[in-house]
């Protein structure tokens, strides 16, 4: 099981770094080109770089959730005795999971319509919106693995508290 998440791991990165070095590469091109090649049309890079974008945001932010980065409100899970704050971060990670499963729902549903409707960008590669609207189920099957992963381990007591207070 490690050896897989360890694959996942490393397939997440190159794909999170690829995708921002992509968008970053394309926004100063297409920068470099407005001014200094007037005659260059890269009207279709604002479209890319968004894309781009999104997706390393939502698998990012998949892989953050994860590894426990996620915001919560820590001060008050402190205060709180292990067995409780057992409980509560265990409730939180399966309502993560329900909201991502959700998501994933409704995001396949936008990214069938958009393919039924053969929805394009405006820019002269008239690039499909579904390949955008995908990130979103994408990134939310990514986060419910990740939530159940650290859920499961959580529960088996492979992660240490981050309070130092006690082991689950």
């Amino acid at each position: 099981m490690n050896r897989a998440l360890a694959v996942v791991d490393a397939i997440e990165k190159a794909l999170i770094a690829t995708f921002a070095a992509l968008a970053l590469l394309l926004a100063c091109m297409a920068m470099t080109a407005r001014y200094l090649l007037a005659d260059v049309t890269m009207d279709w890079a604002f479209d890319v770089t968004i894309f781009l974008t999104i997706w390393a945001t939502f698998l990012a932010g998949a892989r953050i959730a994860g590894q426990g980065g996620h915001v919560r409100v820590d001060t008050a899970l402190a205060l709180l005795p292990a067995r409780l704050r057992l409980i509560l971060i265990v409730m939180a990670g399966l309502a993560g999971i329900a909201l991502a499963l959700f998501l994933l729902w409704s995001g396949i549903l936008v990214v069938e319509q958009a393919y039924r409707w053969d929805e394009r960008t405006a820019s002269t590669l008239r690039i499909p919106l579904w390949i955008y609207y995908t990130s979103l189920p994408a990134g939310m099957a990514l986060l419910a693995f990740h939530l159940v992963v650290r859920t499961t381990k959580i529960l088996s007591g492979k992660v240490r508290d981050e309070f130092g207070k006690h082991e689950y």
